[in-house]
C-alpha cells in the first residue's frame, strides 16, 4: 500500500517541467458539473429510501441525557427525559435534563448503540441517588423507549418526567380521558406529524413490582404519587425545547398553591410537593410524571398509524436482539489484537465506539454570520487582529446538519475538523452512515464554497454557546478533515473485492441493475461498499460542491508566495501554493484547531503555516482521489496534481528549518524585513509527516525527534509540544504538552503507511516498528485506565502521569482508541 497523503514519486513529480496554472486561472474554472443520469438517481432513491427508514428516528437530541427527534423534519416533534430525587425538598434542584460537565454522576453514556437499530444507555446518577437506564428499539417505522430504574439504597424516592411536544402543523392530543386523581394504567396520546402521518402513543403502567412511596397527606392523597400524572401546554413551537423551564414553571405554581394553604409544620413531604397535578387542557406540549420508591420499569410506545402496535413484550424480544447483534458485529468490525483481546477491553471499545455513535444528532435552525467587510477581510493590514471595524452579525437562513457531536456535555452541536477525525471511526461501522454524514454537512456549503467550521444551529444550540464564540465568519477555515476521512472511504471502496450477497460472491465493480437487487442485504449499511457505482453516483452530486469548498479553502487561506518568485522567471508550480489561518491573534489561533499552540508572538500578513501547508496537501490529494473516483474531468486532476507539486515543493523549499531538523511556520521578522522560521517542535511541526507528506530520505531525523523523551515522546503518548519549548505548559496550556488521541492516530496510521512504502529504508523501518508498537500500547492504556477510573472518556490527557484534563465525557475522536485496539499489534509487510 502506498502512502495516503502523498503520491509515489514524490521527487519526480517535482522535476517535472509542466507549465503552472495560476491561482486565478484555476479559480475561474466553471466547476458546475452535470454527472447524473437517470440510472444514477434511480439508484440514489432506492437507497435514500432504505437508509431513511433506518434512520429516520432516534435519539438526536445528544445535548440531553435522553432526547428523541426525527431526522429531517425539523418542525415537526421533539421528546426528552427528566428525572429529579423526592428524599428531600432540595432534591429538585438536580433535575436531570441536559446533559452538563457540572452534574455528579460516576459515569453515564451507550453501553451498546447502533443509530440503525437502538441500544442501552446507563446513567450512574450519585447526586440523585439512583441508576436510570434508557433503552432505545427500533420496530420499523415505529420505536419504543424503556426506562429503569435502580436506586442506590432502599429508601430513595425518585420521580420521572416524560414529555414530547409537537411543532408545526404536527398535532397531538390525550386521548385517555381526563383523570384529576391521575391514571393508574396506560396513558394514551394520538397525533399526526405531517411527511410522516398519523401516530400512536403509549405510556405504559409498567410491572406490578413498580412502587411509590405512601403518603396520607391530603396533598398526596389527591395526587397518588403511584399514578401517571399527565399536563398539557400551550406554548410557541419553537420554544418546546425549553420543555424543562416549562415544567419548573408549572412545579413553582403548584409549591406556592401549597405555600398558601398550609402552614410550614403542615407542608407535605418532597415527593407530593413535586408531583405533577392533572389538568383537562389540551395543548401541544405534554408532560407524563410518576413517582416510583425502589425498582421501576415503564414503556413509551410509538406506534405509526397502519402498523402492528408494538407491545412491552416485542420490546423486550427487539433489545436483546440488538444487543446481541450489536456484540456481534464488534467482534466482526473491531477485532482486539493483542494485548487488547480481553474481555475488559472489549467492554472498553465497545463503550467509546456507543457513545461516539450516540452522539448522532439531528440540528436545526438559524446561524449568526458576520456580514462585515471585516468578516470577509484577507486581513491584508499589520495589527489586523485589531481594526476588523464594525461586525455587522446577522440571523442567516435556517439549515440542518446531520452529524456527530464531539461531547455531549460540553460540545453538543458539530464541529467541521472534529467531524473528519469521527468519521474514521464511524466508516468503519457503517460506511452508508458516514456518507449520510459527509453530504450533510457539504449540503451546508454556500455559493462561495464556505461552511461554518462550527455549526450553531437555532436557540437551543445557541443556550450552550457563550456570546463570543456564536458568530461564524465567512474567511474562517479548520483543518479540513472530512475531505480525509472521505479520501479513506474511497480507498476502502476500491480495496473491497467481493462483497457476499446471500452467499454469492458479487465483484465490487459490478454496475449492472443487479445492484438494485436484494437492496435490504446489503443496505443500508454497507451499500457503498458492495456497490462502487452507487458510492460514485452519489459522490458524482457532491462533487461540485468539494471543488467550490476546495477553491473557497485556497482563496481564502492563501499566503503572500509569490513575492518569493521573481516575476522575470518561469513560474514554478509553488508559485500559489503557501497559506495561513485567517482569524489569528497574538495568542490563539482558533482556526487551525490547536488554539493556543504556540506561533510568531505578532502575528503578520507576511507569515505562513506550515500545518495549513500540510493541511491543504492533504485536502488536494483527496481531491485528486475523490476526481479518479467519479471520473471528473482530466483537466481537473491535472491541476490538482500541479497544486500538489507546489505544496510539496514549498514544504521543503520554504518550510523545511535544516538548522532545527524539523517543518517550521514562517514568521515576519520586522528588523530584517524578512521571513524566518518560527519552530515550536510539536504536532505543528509533525503535521507533514503525519498527513503522510514527507519525502524518505528525512523519516529518520523526523522519527529521531518523535521518540525523544525530553521532546514529544512520552509513556502516555505523544505530546502536542515538546519539553524543550519555553510555552511548554504555560498560560492556558490547551495545546501546550497534553496528549491528543487524535494526532497520536494519524501517528500509528502514517506509520503502518512509512513501513509500507518501498522508499522507506531498512533502519527507519526498525524505527517505525518499534515506534508504533510502544505508541500503540501508550495511548490505548492512558485513555483506558482513565475511563476504568474515572468512568469517561476525556478530550485530552495530562503528559507526565496520563491523568485526565479538558472535557470528560469527551467521545469525539478519543474514540478512536477503538480502532487502534484493532490495529495490528505489530507492523507487518
Amino acid at each position: 500500500m502506498q502512502i495516503r497523503l502523498r503520491l509515489v514519486l514524490l521527487f519526480g513529480l517535482l522535476c517535472v517541467s509542466l507549465t503552472a496554472f495560476a491561482y486565478e486561472d484555476f479559480e475561474n474554472e466553471d466547476d458546475i458539473l452535470e454527472f447524473d443520469d437517470g440510472a444514477d438517481a434511480l439508484l440514489l432513491a432506492e437507497h435514500a429510501r432504505e437508509s431513511n427508514a433506518t434512520l429516520q428516528w432516534g435519539p438526536y437530541r445528544p445535548n440531553l441525557y435522553f432526547g428523541i427527534r426525527p431526522r429531517g423534519l425539523p418542525d415537526s416533534f421533539l421528546a426528552g427525559l427528566m428525572w429529579y430525587n423526592t428524599e428531600s425538598y432540595t432534591g429538585m434542584r438536580f433535575t436531570r435534563h441536559a446533559c452538563d460537565t457540572k452534574d455528579d454522576f460516576q459515569g453515564y453514556g451507550w453501553e451498546a448503540y447502533d443509530p440503525r437499530s437502538g441500544g442501552r444507555q446507563v446513567l450512574y446518577d450519585k447526586q440523585n441517588n439512583v441508576d436510570i437506564t434508557t433503552e432505545f428499539v427500533k420496530y420499523g417505522p415505529s420505536w419504543a423507549l424503556r426506562v429503569r430504574g435502580v436506586p442506590k439504597t432502599p429508601e430513595a424516592t425518585i420521580s420521572v418526567v416524560f414529555y414530547f411536544g409537537t411543532q408545526g402543523l404536527a398535532t397531538s392530543s390525550r386521548t385517555s380521558a381526563y383523570n384529576a386523581r391521575g391514571y393508574k394504567d396506560d396513558v394514551k396520546y394520538e397525533g399526526a406529524i405531517p411527511g410522516l402521518g398519523n401516530f400512536r402513543m403509549t405510556a405504559t403502567y409498567g410491572p406490578e413490582s413498580n412502587a411509590a412511596a405512601d403518603n396520607t397527606h391530603p396533598v398526596g392523597m389527591a395526587h397518588p404519587a403511584e399514578a401517571w400524572h399527565a399536563r398539557s401546554l400551550g406554548v410557541n413551537s419553537d420554544t418546546i425545547w425549553r420543555a424543562m423551564d416549562y415544567y419548573m414553571a408549572v412545579m413553582q405554581e403548584q409549591i406556592k398553591e401549597v405555600q398558601s394553604t398550609f402552614p410550614r409544620e403542615a407542608m407535605p413531604g418532597a415527593v407530593p410537593l413535586f408531583t405533577l397535578y392533572d389538568t383537562p387542557e389540551a395543548g401541544n406540549l405534554h408532560f407524563l410524571q410518576r413517582n416510583f420508591k425502589g425498582e421501576f420499569e415503564f414503556d413509551i410506545l410509538f406506534d405509526h398509524e397502519g402498523e402492528t402496535p408494538i407491545t412491552s413484550d416485542r420490546v423486550t424480544s427487539l433489545l436483546d436482539a440488538t444487543v446481541t447483534e450489536f456484540d456481534d458485529r464488534y467482534s466482526k468490525v473491531f477485532p482486539h489484537s493483542e494485548p487488547f483481546n480481553s474481555p475488559e477491553y472489549e467492554a472498553f471499545g465497545k463503550s467509546l465506539l456507543s457513545n461516539h455513535l450516540g452522539g448522532v444528532g439531528y440540528f436545526h435552525g438559524t446561524s449568526l454570520v458576520d456580514n462585515s467587510e471585516g468578516a470577509y477581510d484577507d486581513e491584508e493590514e499589520e495589527e489586523f487582529w485589531n481594526n476588523k471595524g464594525e461586525s455587522e452579525v446577522a440571523e442567516v437562513t435556517a439549515s440542518e446538519l446531520f452529524c456527530t457531536v464531539p461531547s455531549r456535555p460540553f460540545f453538543p452541536r458539530g464541529f467541521y475538523w472534529d467531524e473528519g477525525f469521527g468519521l474514521l471511526l464511524v466508516s468503519k461501522w457503517d460506511p452508508d452512515l458516514s456518507f449520510e454524514i459527509i453530504k450533510s454537512w457539504f449540503n451546508l456549503a454556500d455559493e462561495d464554497g464556505w461552511i461554518a467550521r462550527e455549526q450553531i444551529l437555532g436557540e437551543e444550540a445557541r443556550s450552550k454557546v457563550p456570546k463570543e464564540f456564536q458568530t461564524q465568519y465567512p474567511s474562517y477555515a479548520n483543518p479540513p478533515t472530512i475531505m480525509l476521512s472521505l479520501a479513506s472511504l474511497i480507498e476502502e471502496i476500491e480495496e473491497f473485492a467481493y462483497a457476499e450477497r446471500k452467499g454469492i460472491p458479487v465483484p465490487a465493480n459490478d454496475d449492472t441493475q443487479q445492484r438494485l437487487v436484494n437492496f435490504p442485504d446489503l443496505s443500508p449499511r454497507m451499500a457503498y461498499l458492495h456497490s462502487p457505482a452507487l458510492a460514485r453516483a452519489a459522490l458524482k452530486r457532491l462533487y461540485p460542491i468539494f471543488k467550490r469548498h476546495y477553491n473557497w479553502f485556497r482563496r481564502t487561506q492563501a499566503a503572500d508566495i509569490r513575492s518569493w518568485h521573481s516575476p522575470d522567471e518561469a513560474r514554478p508550480p509553488s508559485w500559489t501554493e503557501g497559506y495561513r489561518w485567517r482569524g489569528r491573534t497574538p495568542n490563539h489561533c482558533l482556526t487551525s484547531g490547536l488554539d493556543d499552540y504556540p506561533r510568531a508572538a505578532t502575528p503578520h500578513p507576511a507569515e505562513m503555516h506550515v500545518d495549513l501547508m500540510a493541511w491543504m496537501g492533504a485536502m488536494t490529494n483527496a481531491m485528486i482521489k475523490i476526481g479518479r473516483f467519479v471520473e471528473a474531468p482530466v483537466a481537473d486532476i491535472e491541476r490538482y496534481e500541479i497544486i500538489l507539486k507546489g505544496i510539496l515543493g514549498n514544504l521543503e523549499e520554504l518550510h523545511w528549518s535544516e538548522d532545527e531538523g524539523m517543518y517550521c511556520d514562517l514568521a515576519w521578522d520586522a528588523e530584517t524585513e524578512a521571513r524566518v522560521h518560527e519552530c515550536h517542535e510539536g504536532y505543528v511541526t509533525l503535521m507533514p509527516f503525519l498527513l503522510g507528506l514527507v519525502p524518505a530520505h528525512k523519516i529518520g531525523i523526523i522519527l529521531d525527534r518523535l521518540s525523544d523523551p525530553e521532546g514529544v515522546w512520552s509513556e502516555f503518548g505523544i505530546r502536542s509540544l515538546t519539553k524543550r519549548d519555553a510555552a511548554f505548559g504555560q498560560d492556558e496550556d490547551y495545546w501546550r504538552g497534553a496528549i491528543w488521541v487524535n494526532m497520536n492516530y494519524l501517528a500509528l496510521r502514517t506509520a503502518q503507511d512509512y513501513y509500507d512504502d518501498e522508499q522507506t529504508s531498512v533502519t527507519d523501518r526498525a524505527k517505525l516498528s518499534d515506534i508504533y508498537s510502544k505508541l500503540r500500547t501508550n495511548i490505548v492504556q492512558t485513555v483506558y485506565k482513565q475511563w476504568k477510573e474515572t468512568g469517561f472518556a476525556w478530550e485530552q490527557y495530562e503528559q507526565s502521569e496520563g491523568k485526565p484534563k479538558g472535557v470528560k465525557h469527551f467521545a469525539g475522536w478519543t474514540s478512536l482508541v477503538t480502532q487502534i485496539m484493532s490495529m495490528a499489534p505489530v507492523l507487518e509487510e
